[in-house]
């Protein structure tokens, strides 16, 4: 489904793709922890749901920079450029965390958790482009 803008603000698309966005890391997250606790126990299950939550707050920092009006184009550039490097600071600082202080922790399963929430940032904005291109090459009824 294609969301049509009816003269409604852009920042609205925006913000709704990435609510999606956030909310799909958060599932892909959500699935590999039960992939890790159906097949390798309660360790691994909780070490990809810390991954895949650190994945998402990093994520969630850089969603809500960038989706803060700017000026110029400049500006947003810069924004978007900041967020990016807080988010990486964000995100190596708490798997560092993670990786420190939670006992019992299987470092694959973390790396794992947090690499299933930037496969979704990777392909999502892929998948909605051609979803888009798709609904705006007719409806099919002639």
């Amino acid at each position: 489904m294609v969301v049509q803008n009816s003269g409604a603000d852009p920042r609205d698309d925006n913000r709704l793709l990435a609510r999606r966005l956030l909310w799909l890391q958060a599932g892909a997250g959500l699935a590999a922890t039960g992939v890790g606790l159906a097949f390798w126990g309660h360790s691994v299950g909780i070490s990809a749901l810390a991954g895949a939550f650190i994945g998402v707050v990093a994520n969630l920092y850089m969603t809500l920079r960038g989706l803060r009006p700017a000026r110029t184009p400049r500006g947003a550039l810069g924004r978007l450029y900041f967020g990016q490097l807080v988010k990486m600071a964000v995100g190596v600082a708490l798997l560092v965390v993670a990786v420190k202080y939670l006992p019992h922790v299987s470092v694959a399963a973390l790396m794992l958790g947090f690499i299933a929430t930037l496969v979704v940032v990777w392909f999502v904005p892929f998948a909605s482009v051609a979803r888009a291109r798709r609904g705006d090459g007719g409806s099919g009824a002639d």
